[in-house]
């Protein structure tokens, strides 16, 4: 579990805790949760949800027992919303099933705002990484981009946008470094981000990825179970934009 101590300002974390998923599902929260929005003017917290447990099945997300997705959050799937700032228990449970996957119970306050990973696979087991998320060295005028290998056994990746190298020899769950969890700014714009092997392999490729935001930040997680050749779990890349 990584927790970050730096304090931020409220300004910068409002400005770009509105959370947008770009290639990623939207999974919808039920009245409870809408219902724990508090009013504008109030203290809030924001919590993101990125669900890379590599599994046929998605989940359920139970806030102090009580289920707060209205549909099955698939593989690859990121939503985000409100919360008052209070310490809860969150559970992550096998969709429309009562076993329990992994859970986090933490204070989530205004000072510090949240994503939460689930990730792992079918045959290991899953785990949870909680991010106190950092924003105070962000660029302004660049966009902000940060990556997270989620194949097991995939050996160490390179990342590129465009022809460019921007992350090397990158391995599974080295994102439990602090250091590698840390944004790196790049020029905004459409790029096509490609994972190749140390050799020059290609891995993955998705085309098209829009991190056009000036000061704006970008999730881009290599995703998938190695060796797998179709369906949801291939490996693929995604990404999610913090906005």
């Amino acid at each position: 579990m990584i927790i970050k101590t730096k304090v931020r300002m409220v300004t910068k974390m409002s400005r770009f805790w509105t959370l947008a998923a770009m290639t990623v599902a939207v999974t919808g929260f039920t009245s409870c949760l809408k219902n724990s929005d508090p009013e504008p003017q109030r203290p809030f917290t924001i919590i993101a949800f990125v669900n890379s447990l590599a599994t046929p099945y998605g989940i359920d997300i139970l806030m102090d027992g009580t289920k707060i997705t209205n549909e099955e959050l698939k593989y690859g799937g990121a939503p985000g919303a409100r919360f008052n700032p209070k310490s809860y228990k969150f559970d992550f449970k096998r969709f429309g099933k009562d076993s329990l996957l992994g859970t986090v119970t933490a204070v989530f306050d205004t000072s510090r705002y949240t994503t939460l990973f689930l990730y792992g696979t079918q045959a290991a087991g899953a785990e949870v990484l909680r991010i106190r998320e950092d924003l105070t060295n962000m660029s302004n005028e660049k966009a902000n981009i940060r990556f997270f290998n989620f194949v097991p056994e995939s050996g160490q990746v390179d990342v590129f946008l465009g022809t460019t190298k921007v992350f090397s020899s990158r391995s599974y769950k080295d994102f439990l470094s602090p250091y590698n969890i840390t944004w790196t700014p790049t020029e905004p714009g459409q790029h096509t981000i490609t994972v190749k092997t140390a050799a020059g392999t290609e891995l993955a490729k998705l085309d098209a990825a829009n991190l056009n935001t000036r000061g704006g930040a970008y999730n881009i997680y290599y995703q998938g179970v190695k060796d797998s050749t179709s369906g949801d779990l291939k490996p693929r890349v995604r990404f999610m934009a913090y906005q």
